[in-house]
């Protein structure tokens, strides 16, 4: 039997959307079939593997967008993934952009992560409108692109928000003031998630990005809220009678979204760190979140070290070691050692405490 392969691009609401999306993009490119479009191609890719390095240990997770865990036993499906992008420029003010992506970890289905047209208002102002990353990391917008970093994955404790895309508008303009770079990114729409759990329907999502630029310095703070509707689905638990269904109340409310970014590239010396604060009317504690990391270029190789910590429930901390190798053009080695602790006693019912420690490496490429 021949393997599966889906094309998907989220819920039927942004089915609908995309559709739309991609019909008009074609009736523009009837209407001017006299004049010549161009299209092009570009993609990235990450071939990796890795392992948890103790038989008591549980899975560790590294993608909360997929899923995708390491175990045991050594996997390369986690976080090996392929995508491909194509920009079309219809006409001097507009582009239209679509990527897809297969990931190893969500078998086989190929999604497309992005699908959105591009007015451009002036040198320094565009509007987007259809699918896009939700920008509320330093890296989201090329998270899935594992080549424009140091690490292998970046830390899985600051960024473990399971919502990664957005359907709607955004604003992004640049000014620069002598040698200092203004960047501003305003946004809003609205998204859908489910999986074999919960239905997840997310509205009125919009917030702002400021990046400041100054030489070697890059400073970013982010505001983000959005409007969310919790819909678990009906659950079987046993009882003395037999199997008897239950079906949870719906839940929803607000959660507000904060994060603050420091970054340096100061001769040889890189310096990343993100810091971020969700505060959520569907949980009782509010989740702080972040990272430092710090690492040295010496010729081809970057050796780095990275903490990061998560204050929610449970609370964690995780060490990371690695090398980066860029022994090709467009092609990057890596290889990282990550030991995380893990701490579940005020738990309800409490879990422990526990220790995880796990290796991995990555062949990350661009084309």
């Amino acid at each position: 039997m021949s393997p599966k392969f889906e094309l998907t691009c989220g819920d039927s609401g942004t089915n609908t959307f995309l559709l739309l999306l991609v019909l008009t993009g074609g009736l523009i490119l009837t209407a001017n079939h006299a004049h010549a479009v161009d299209i092009g191609f570009s993609g990235f890719g990450t071939v990796a593997a890795g392992k948890v390095t103790s038989e008591a240990d549980p899975p560790v997770l590294v993608d909360p967008v997929s899923g995708a865990e390491y175990d045991n036993a050594i996997r390369f499906e986690p976080e090996s993934l392929i995508a491909l992008r194509a920009v079309s420029e219809v006409n001097d003010q507009v582009t239209a952009t679509i990527q897809v992506i297969g990931k190893g970890a969500e078998s086989s289905d190929a999604d497309i992560e992005w699908a959105y047209a591009t007015y451009r208002l002036s040198a320094e102002t565009v509007f987007n409108a259809g699918r896009f990353r939700l920008p509320l990391f330093y890296y989201s917008d090329f998270l899935d692109a594992a080549y424009a970093y140091h690490w292998i994955r970046p830390p899985v404790d600051v960024y473990s928000i399971p919502a990664s895309t957005l359907t709607g508008v955004n604003i992004f303009n640049t000014h620069y003031f002598h040698n200092v770079g203004l960047t501003t990114q305003i946004w809003y729409g609205a998204e859908e998630k489910e999986d074999d759990e919960v239905v997840a329907d997310i509205t009125k999502s919009q917030g702002i990005n400021v990046i400041l630029d100054y030489e070697w310095l890059r400073l970013r703070a982010v505001y983000h809220t959005i409007r969310i509707s919790l819909d678990v689905k009906p659950i079987l638990v046993s009882s003395a009678g037999g199997l008897i269904q239950l079906d949870p109340e719906p839940s929803e409310g607000k959660v507000e979204y904060i994060a603050l970014g420091f970054m340096a590239d100061y001769g040889s010396l890189l310096w990343r760190s993100e810091f971020t604060h969700i505060d959520s009317v569907l949980n009782v504690d509010t989740e702080i979140t972040g990272y430092a990391s710090l690492g040295y270029m010496i010729g081809r190789f970057t050796p780095h070290y990275t903490y990061s910590f998560r204050d929610a429930s449970p609370d964690t901390e995780t060490h990371t070691v690695g090398v980066r190798w860029d022994f090709k053009q467009a092609a990057a080695l890596k290889v990282e050692y990550s030991n995380s602790y893990q701490d579940g006693r005020d738990e309800t019912p409490p879990t422990g405490e526990s220790r995880t420690e796990f290796i991995s490496m990555a062949l990350d490429f661009v084309f």
